[in-house]
Parts: structure tokens; sequence; C-alpha cells
């Protein structure tokens, strides 16, 4: 029992660090800071999704409910990529 809780607090630990290095990498981006790569924002942008998806299944969300946030950035990307062909 205190592995189980000792292994979520460490998860805990590690949404927090994602969230908090993604959001200051995407920031730091915005106000010109770092330069704006394609690769590097998607890379920041999908750590960051990730760590929301991490602290949803925490707060006890499923995991069909906490794919919808990725699912919904996917499709509206694609969505994007055909408007561009066209």
């Amino acid at each position: 029992m205190f592995k189980a809780i000792r292994t979520i607090k460490k998860i805990k630990q590690l949404q927090k660090a994602m969230h908090d290095a993604s959001a200051a990498f995407l920031l730091m981006q915005d106000l010109g800071l770092m330069p704006e790569t394609e690769k590097g924002k998607a890379k920041a942008q999908t750590m960051h999704d990730v760590s929301h998806m991490i602290k949803d299944i925490l707060d006890g969300k499923s995991v069909d409910e906490a794919m919808t946030r990725l699912e919904i950035k996917v499709k509206a990307e694609e969505v994007e990529q055909e408007d561009d062909q066209n």
C-alpha cells in the first residue's frame, strides 16, 4: 500500500514538472525568448497535453475521457491541413 502511495506521489510530481516545463517553454517562445520552431512547439504542446491527460487520470477520469483532449487537437489539425491543401 505504501509503495502505491509513493508511486502516485511520483506520478503527480512528474505531471507537475511536465506541465510547468512545457508551459514555460511555450511562453518563452511566445515572448520571443526562445526560437519558435514548429518542431519545438509541437514537442512542448504534446508534453503539455500529456501532462493534462495524466492529471485527468489522477483526478479519476477514465482513459477515454482523458484522451479526448488529444483527439480534439489531432482532428482540428487534420482539418486545418486539409484546408491548406485545397
